[in-house]
């Protein structure tokens, strides 16, 4: 009987003995892990990192491998031609060297504006057309990477006043029929020109044609179209392709910032759209009166960048020659940091590189860098920091976020970042009095009054969402069409009609200008009505809605279009604006345009008519 006693209580021991070992041994591996997620997550970001540094070195190792194959059949297909340059046709006239080594000599010249024939002469162009006929066009390649070709060559166009009046060979039957209806004045030589361009930035070059029974042929193939030309002997073709692949080569291998970018352009000239001219005229400037940044077209976006206060160091960590930036957050950082940015989201931090990314570099966004900058921005999101007397002594957790340095861990730097963008602990909020009516006002006057930099420290100073602030939040109870909005809430339907129409507007018809009732307006609105390309841009990039209606239904676009602002209706429609929204007298941006008159601005009948 004590035997079977004795085995119930030396069981339920054995067992409890053997889930206590259990637990302490699991235990002990939980802790011994725990200290080592610090070092997991460094090996994660650092497997990242070189990841895209491979990735990097794989995209440079295929490019120069392409270059050497392209040279290697350049010199293959010069060594087997035995025949002289000099049996050329007298009708080739060159300016500049002959070589495909020296055309970059000759590409270099641009830098001074001074365009340069390389070569011209005739080529026979395979028609694309269903009867696939051969025509013979005068072919001109010039120093600035342009290759254009027409049929009267008595009246060819010169330089940067060609390119402005010459169309992609796709859209030049629509163009042509809207300029027969709307143009009203339109010389006799421009309708007979007939010019074409070939973009050759984005082309290849082959030394034959799809039938291999054709001679002395080559294509030049780009992602719009693929040209079959046909030159008149074997010594013309071999010239051809030489100094069109020298262009091409000249175009990838020298630097892309280097160029006269054309977002750089956009800052110095713009098509007018009065009349049926193609005017050049200035860009209104909206910077701070203390910025004497001044952009030259013939800088790179990254030396650009780096002259702004701050941009020397990374503003996470102080790294020196950041490469990388937020462009939402207006900041420039190291490669380390940019990843961890990259954690955060494309709602908290859009990140791309300096010299990658060149196409995301248009003139808005380089305005709006300038104006910011590293400096300026981490005043407001590191306010904590800065301003010391103002810390309470008694927060912990704020004490205990220090600034990294670049050769921190990489926890750390991730910390920091995470306390400073996303919990936002650094930032310096508002007095207690001051509420979300204050700052919708505040903000409101900054855009009014062109104030980049307060506008972008009230979007991130309130706690919250201010970038669609409209009017009718600041004026309060003084709105114009009060008593139609109070109407409106009982019988939408049957005033809907009238009290929406902006032609019904005694307001706008006291003045005859669109743009008199703000009612119901956003800051977008706001920012159109003044011109202001930098300010949509902050405000687009801290997430404002792009097409925001007012009181009588019109979208920013509207805005721009009433006041013919066509250079910022452009840049909304690039970005997304929808020109097919009807306003409150049922029409769309395209139909209030031609209200107004004849659209001579191609692209932008373009972008109009796109979802008509």
């Amino acid at each position: 009987m004590n035997i079977e006693v004795k085995k119930k209580y030396e069981f339920l021991e054995s067992i409890s003995a053997i889930m206590d070992a259990h637990l302490r041994y699991f235990k002990l591996g939980y802790d011994l892990f725990s200290q080592m997620e610090p070092f997991i997550h460094q090996l994660l970001t650092y497997a990242q990192q070189s990841k895209e540094l491979a990735n990097a070195e794989e995209d440079k190792l295929a490019k120069r491998i392409q270059e050497f194959r392209t040279q290697a059949e350049l010199d293959s297909i010069r060594a087997s031609s035995n025949i002289e340059s000099s049996i050329s046709t007298d009708r080739i006239q060159m300016v500049g060297m002959g070589s495909y080594k020296n055309v970059e000599a000759i590409m270099l010249s641009r830098a001074d504006g001074e365009v340069q024939t390389i070569k011209k002469g005739y080529l026979l162009k395979h028609s694309s057309s269903v009867r696939g006929d051969w025509k013979r066009r005068f072919f001109v390649l010039d120093n600035q990477g342009t290759l254009y070709y027409y049929r009267n060559k008595g009246t060819k166009p010169m330089g940067f006043q060609h390119r402005l009046t010459a169309s992609a060979e796709h859209n030049s039957g629509v163009f042509a029929r809207f300029r027969s209806r709307h143009s009203h004045a339109s010389s006799l030589g421009e309708r007979s020109l007939d010019c074409r361009m070939v973009d050759l930035q984005t082309s290849t070059i082959k030394m034959d044609a799809e039938d291999m029974d054709l001679r002395l042929c080559f294509r030049i193939i780009s992602p719009l179209k693929t040209y079959t030309l046909q030159a008149e002997n074997g010594a013309d073709r071999i010239d051809w392709v030489n100094k069109i692949t020298g262009v091409i080569a000249s175009l990838l291998n020298s630097h892309f910032l280097q160029e006269p970018h054309s977002a750089l352009k956009c800052l110095a000239i713009s098509e007018s759209t009065s009349g049926a001219s193609c005017d050049v005229q200035q860009l209104d400037s909206h910077q701070q009166e203390d910025d004497d940044i001044k952009i030259n077209i013939a800088d790179s976006v990254y030396s650009i960048l780096r002259k702004i206060p701050g941009n020397d160091l990374c503003a996470e960590c102080g790294a020196p020659e950041p490469d990388w930036a937020s462009l939402n957050l207006g900041i420039l950082l190291c490669i380390e940091c940019s990843g961890l940015h990259r954690n955060l989201g494309v709602h908290i931090s859009k990140v791309r590189s300096l010299t990658l990314d060149v196409k995301v570099w248009e003139t808005t966004i380089l305005e709006l860098f300038q104006t910011l900058g590293n400096a300026y921005c981490n005043s407001v999101w590191e306010g904590s920091l800065l301003n010391t007397e103002g810390v309470d002594k008694t927060d912990t957790v704020l004490l205990s976020v220090r600034k990294p340095r670049p050769k921190d861990a990489i926890y750390c730097k991730e910390k920091y970042i995470q306390a400073k963008y996303v919990e936002k602990l650094l930032v310096v909020r508002e007095a207690s009095g001051s509420g979300i009516l204050s700052h919708s006002s505040n903000v409101w006057h900054a855009v009014k009054a062109h104030n980049l930099r307060e506008v972008y420290r009230l979007i991130v100073v309130s706690e919250e969402n201010i970038v669609n602030t409209t009017y009718d939040e600041v004026i309060g109870n003084q709105l114009y069409h009060v008593n139609d909005a109070n109407e409106s809430k009982f019988n939408m339907h049957a005033t809907e009609s009238k009290q929406f129409d902006p032609a019904t507007c005694q307001r706008i018809k006291d003045c005859d200008d669109p743009r008199n009732c703000l009612q119901g307006c956003s800051l977008m609105h706001l920012a159109c009505h003044c011109g202001n390309p930098a300010m949509l841009e902050l405000l687009l990039q801290f997430g404002a809605d792009i097409n925001y209606r007012d009181f009588h239904g019109r979208t920013p676009l509207h805005y721009c279009i009433s006041k013919e602002n066509y250079a910022l209706a452009k840049f909304l429609l690039r970005r997304g604006a929808s020109p097919s929204i009807r306003d409150g007298g049922g029409l769309s941006a395209l139909e209030r345009t031609m209200e107004i008159g004849a659209i001579t601005d191609e692209e932008l009948f373009i972008l109009l008519a796109e979802c008509q």
